[in-house]
């Protein structure tokens, strides 16, 4: 197992692009924003390497063109992550198109069952739930999350409509970025702080790659109707997957491959909810075990980067459950979003504690919710820094900035539900062990090992020491906590809506990343957030809070499609 060290002693080396140019362009667009020089402090970043300790196997974030060669055989092989191994095979494009059809498969049989007269009762019987396949069902809240519900309602405790996560991000951050002639698309605060700021923190080959890949990326922002918002985002998406110069780098063939089979899916599923939005208030899919690792890979939305990932040399047993795990990623502050719009995968409601009994319960999604914290842990701290995990530390951030989400809102308005106390011991498991084959949580986890597991305090023992070490940054560093964790803490627990100081710590955490990105600060603030993700999920409990604040939806979706609609 990895260790973690802790040092305040830090040999500092800069990387630079390997073949620096005065203003790398990408299809016009200026790059001069994403040329920087990227601090590496060895044994300033907690699980570095030192006083003879195993050394983390971080490549440099501008890799060049060819696979690193690493005296120590390649990077780390973890143990567990079985039923990902077995789902996913080598991870080859022959793996990942395979799934891809059983998923649009999967797709096509689930919204037949609507048509089919299904959507009734759920399988209750367990031996019934084995042998069914995949299909919708009715759902409900229970009375007392019902009664909930309307008593919040009745005093003004409502969610607001979602956003279309359409609003281009601020000046300050597109100026930031060197970003004021990127496409349209590609400026929004939803994607920028979405796919965009992924990228930005993994890194890639050179920096025409690091662009190269965002763009590509943006297959994601399909089902969120940028097809239809944006007139060159199908040109666009276009020319990052025939980019040559990417095609040619360490895993850029597989990542545009992926990204193609992925987007495949993507458009099956908008075309099947377009079609059938009417009839998809409180209705919900019900499937096993292995279906829903099957969904929650393409649901992912962001195959590519596994791709790449594991063609580059990264265990494909932890890739794979990364990307699993950015289904409940996203999907924890949608759940009663998602029971009354149109969408039918939400990895919490699909869960056979409610998807078999009908009913969406405070016990069944405490269960649930404790579940995914538990398979998300590792990947939040010790493997923090591969990166697909990368990726998945950024869901939280994104929660926070894009505009569709309203994540302090949703908190605020679910914390009086919300767990006050940490987790003792903080737990963690993988998905097979969380849930059985009839996807049902079985209530089991394990302690983290305390090499990894804090102390539980609101600014707890692991950052404080980060902060220590990191003296010449700590102010900004710190500045990112208090903006992403301490803040909207001090926010939630007065239980006021307040917009402009929702705006506040919005607008000053996302200057503080980009502020800490140009600085090639990239390690630190992933490691930060990385650790904010695992307060947030085990610790202060913010995503719980949000997930119960998503029951005070509104409603307004009902009906409708979560994404940008042609009139």
């Amino acid at each position: 197992m990895l260790s973690l060290a802790w040092t305040r002693r830090a040999v500092v080396e800069v990387e630079a692009p390997p073949t620096p140019t005065p203003t790398p362009t990408w299809g016009g667009c200026s790059l001069h924003g994403l040329d920087i020089e990227v601090v590496r402090e060895k044994d300033a970043v907690p699980g570095g390497g030192g006083s003879g300790l195993v050394a983390l196997a971080i490549p440099s974030y501008f890799s060049g063109p060819r696979l690193a060669k690493r005296q120590d055989g390649g990077f780390p092989l973890y143990t567990g992550y079985s039923a990902a191994r077995s789902l996913v095979g080598k991870g080859a494009m022959t793996d990942l198109r395979r799934l891809s059809r059983e998923a649009e498969d999967m797709l096509a049989e689930l919204f037949a069952s609507i048509d089919g007269g299904g959507g009734g009762a759920p399988n209750k019987n367990k031996e019934d739930a084995v042998r069914a396949r995949p299909r919708v069902v009715q759902l409900r809240l229970s009375p007392e999350l019902a009664l909930w519900k309307s008593t919040q309602h009745a005093i003004g405790n409502m969610l607001p409509t979602k956003g279309a996560g359409l609003i281009q991000a601020t000046p300050q951050v597109l100026a930031l970025l060197g970003a004021t002639d990127w496409p349209e698309a590609m400026k929004t605060t939803n994607a920028l702080s979405g796919s965009g700021m992924a990228n930005l923190l993994i890194g890639a080959s050179d920096v025409r790659t690091l662009f190269s890949n965002y763009v590509v990326d943006m297959a994601f922002y399909y089902e969120h109707g940028y097809h239809k918002a944006f007139p060159s985002f199908s040109r666009l998406l276009h020319d990052g997957l025939a980019d040559a110069r990417s095609l040619r780098t360490p895993g850029g063939r597989q990542r545009r491959e992926a990204v193609a089979i992925g987007a495949s899916y993507i458009r099956a599923k908008i075309a099947l909810e377009a079609a059938h939005k009417t009839l998809l208030k409180d209705r919900s899919a019900q499937m096993d075990r292995r279906a829903a690792q099957v969904i929650s890979l393409c649901e992912s939305s962001i195959l590519g980067m596994g791709a790449e990932a594991i063609a580059r040399g990264f265990d494909v047993g932890a890739v794979t459950s990364d990307l699993v795990f950015s289904s409940p990623g996203t999907d924890v502050i949608d759940v009663g979003s998602d029971l009354v719009n149109s969408e039918v995968m939400n990895s919490f409601l699909n869960v056979a504690d409610i998807a078999a009994s009908g009913v969406v319960s405070e016990p069944a999604l405490r269960a649930i919710y404790d579940a995914y914290a538990a398979t998300g842990a590792r990947m939040y701290t010790q493997r923090w820094h591969e990166p697909v995990a990368r990726m998945c530390i950024t869901l939280y951030t994104w929660h926070l900035h894009n505009d569709r989400h309203m994540f302090l809102r949703r908190a605020l308005l679910g914390w009086p539900k919300a767990r006050k106390s940490p987790a003792q011991p903080q737990r963690e498991a993988d998905f097979d062990e969380v849930f059985d084959t009839d996807f049902r949580t079985t209530g089991f986890s394990r302690p983290l090992d305390l090499e990894y597991a804090c102390n539980g305090e609101e600014t707890c023992d692991h950052v404080r020491r980060f902060l220590k070490v990191k003296l010449k940054d700590q102010e900004l560093l710190a500045a990112l906590w208090s903006s992403i964790v301490t803040g909207p803490l001090e926010y939630v627990r007065k239980g006021e809506v307040d917009e402009q100081r929702e705006k506040h710590l919005i607008e000053s955490s996302r200057l503080q990343m980009v502020h800490l990105f140009s600085k090639g600060l990239i390690d630190e603030m992933v490691w930060l957030v990385a650790h904010a993700s695992h307060h947030a999920w085990q610790v202060n409990y913010l995503f719980e809070a949000a997930m119960f604040g998503s029951i005070l939806d509104g409603g307004a979706m009902i009906g409708k499609l979560d994404r940008a609609e042609e009139d």
